[in-house]
């Protein structure tokens, strides 16, 4: 049957349109040609491959089904236009999708109908920057810290409504959408309040947000949220330059330099590791900032020759190996599917830019996805569907086509959610994405 998700469309290009390609009138200098020199399979020409095999030693030999693609312009991260398209079109032709695509669209006409909610901030005049509404953390006698968790969550509920009005943006092509998540991205800029207040807003240096409990995995959270949303809305007539400006000077960027701070995550390879370091990395990639890709994928000072840390650490045996479904953090597998779910992300846009994480190593993701099938069998389709990342085998089956993995997918309930380390957006029905 017809794949309409199943990226076969070979969008070949020379090594110059894959390291520096334009898009949107900006020009973008990216970490992938020197992907393909460690061996990931990449749409170069047969020049680009030829020397990409005699730099690296390594062959570029794609496991995965599907060629990878360039993507042109926005949307360019999580989902590209090839995506939408396909998305538009099954979700004509699948009543699952259709039924998440209907809640989707309902909840977004009730949300653009309310209140833009973001935390009201205000100026202090000893330089602090404070939300009236919220409680700042405090320490007890113990010196243990103690928060109150409602600031977080608002911002986190604001960057869940600009992924959605996102999606919906793009499937629908109303406007009013784009602009209702525009507002809520330039909201949320002005509360932060990027260089405004005291330079050290809390005795501890914390940032404006940081005081209220809203640490590294929750801007992590936010960004992987707020980026696929602002990527998809990027084009709309709504946006202004200066609205552009605003939200990636002003937020997306101030956040994503204040969370590589959290050195941690470089290699610990967790589940909130690698969390923290996707938000680094969607960030680069929405900003166009190779230093931040550069710093996600082989970490602090790392490069193709000397991987320090980051998403190519994880490519080392103690992490992905035969039986285990991840070799990092704790033996739960709650957390050890969430951490591979992160990578499986990666994988997705690094795919909309002509690379292939999943045939890298010899398919060593699939490896997780193969060690998972064990321990999620006979789970019901409620304490399934509650298991995060497990909407990653909707993913991993499209490049595989492992017909196991559809033992845990025909349980799971379609739904539009990205929530980075959680859940990701559901795909087509795995009927309609089998050759």
């Amino acid at each position: 049957m017809n794949n309409p998700l199943s990226n076969q469309t070979n969008y070949s290009c020379n090594p110059g349109s894959v390291l520096a390609v334009a898009r949107a009138g900006r020009e973008r200098i990216t970490s992938l040609l020197t992907l393909a020199l460690m061996g990931i399979a990449c749409t170069l020409s047969p020049q680009g491959r030829a020397m990409a095999a005699t730099l690296s030693g390594v062959s570029s030999s794609p496991v995965a089904q599907g060629t990878p693609r360039q993507a042109h312009g926005h949307p360019y991260t999580f989902w590209d236009i090839q995506e939408v398209a396909a998305y538009k079109a099954s979700i004509a032709a699948d009543p699952g999708l259709k039924a998440a695509f209907d809640e989707l669209h309902a909840n977004g006409d009730k949300r653009i109908a309310e209140a833009i909610n973001v935390p009201a901030h205000r100026l202090e005049a000893n330089g602090t920057w404070s939300f009236p509404d919220f409680k700042r953390g405090y320490q007890d006698a113990s010196g243990k810290w103690n928060w109150e968790w409602d600031f977080n969550g608002t911002i986190q509920r604001r960057g869940e409504d600009v992924s959605n009005l996102g999606m919906l943006y793009a499937l629908t092509g109303d406007e009013k959408y784009a602009d209702f998540a525009k507002q809520i991205l330039v909201a949320v800029a002005d509360a932060y309040g990027y260089g405004q207040g005291s330079t050290i807003p809390d005795p501890h240096g914390y940032d404006h947000f940081e005081a209220y409990g809203f640490d590294g995995g929750d801007i992590a959270m936010f960004l992987a949220k707020a980026c696929q949303g602002y990527d998809l809305i990027y084009n709309a007539k709504s946006l202004s330059a200066k609205d552009r400006s605003r939200i990636e000077g002003d937020l997306i960027r101030p956040l994503a330099e204040h969370l590589k701070k959290s050195t941690f995550m470089y290699t610990t390879h967790d589940r909130w590791g690698m969390v923290c370091l996707y938000g680094i990395f969607i960030a680069g990639e929405t900003l166009n900032d190779p230093s931040l890709m550069d710093l996600a994928l082989f970490g602090p000072g790392g490069n193709k020759d000397k991987v320090t840390g980051g998403f190519m650490d994880c490519f080392k045996p103690d992490v992905l190996r035969e039986g285990a479904v991840w070799g990092a953090g704790t033996t739960k597998i709650d957390d050890q599917l969430a951490a591979a779910s992160v990578l499986t992300a990666v994988a997705e846009v690094l795919w909309h830019h002509s690379v292939d994480l999943y045939g890298y190593q010899n398919a060593a993701l699939k490896k997780s996805y193969d060690a998972a099938l064990k321990p999620v069998a006979g789970l019901d389709a409620a304490t399934l569907h509650a298991l995060p990342g497990i909407d990653a085998y909707q993913y991993v089956f499209r490049h595989y086509q492992d017909q196991r993995y559809l033992s845990v997918i025909h349980q799971l309930t379609p739904a539009f959610t990205l929530a980075i380390g959680e859940h990701l957006p559901s795909l087509p029905a795995p009927e309609t994405t089998m050759k």
